[in-house]
């Protein structure tokens, strides 16, 4: 982790720079070594602040403390930025990965006019439901529609049962 210093009305002690890397190896070790880091120690007054801001991939985080005393201010602003790069890296685990499942499917029902042109004679929506194998063909032989479509529960992949020229049902499932 890269840390940059800058004091505005007060110097930078050893002492001081080896406290805050102390402090901040936690958050280094959370983070990676792949993030910057801008400390800006300031004193007015009475006022000691501390503000520290943290660049990590395309985040910016900012944590700002103010006390009496230097040494709280830094602790309080290390602290607010662990909790928030803690929220930041927690939303990014718990973010669903997968499109939400579609609720219905067009099914058109095509018909040749001549040997290189087709046409679409009738276009039906179909609810996508979550059927088994077996539901599914009792679902085709009381839909006029002459094929089901649906949601394996157990590969949660989206398959088409049909009615085949000759008689027979044919199935279609895409690859895993």
């Amino acid at each position: 982790m890269y840390i940059d210093f800058t004091g505005r009305q007060v110097e930078i002690s050893p002492d001081l720079r080896r406290y805050t890397q102390e402090r901040l190896k936690k958050l280094a070790r959370l983070l990676g070594e792949q993030c910057g880091l801008h400390v800006i120690l300031t004193a007015e007054k009475h006022r000691r602040i501390a503000e520290l801001t943290l660049k990590f991939r395309d985040h910016t985080v900012v944590g700002i403390e103010e006390t009496s005393d230097l040494r709280t201010s830094i602790n309080g602003a290390v602290n607010k930025l662990a909790r928030q790069s803690v929220r930041l890296l927690e939303r990014r685990r718990t973010r669903k990965r997968r499109p939400k499942p579609t609720s219905a499917v067009l099914l058109n029902a095509l018909a040749t006019v001549d040997h290189e042109e087709s046409r679409i004679v009738h276009t039906e929506r179909l609810p996508l439901k979550p059927l088994t194998l077996e539901e599914a063909i009792e679902s085709l032989d009381r839909s006029r529609a002459g094929a089901v479509v649906f949601r394996n529960p157990e590969t949660e992949r989206v398959n088409v049962i049909y009615q085949r020229p000759d008689g027979h049902l044919g199935l279609i499932e895409p690859e895993p």
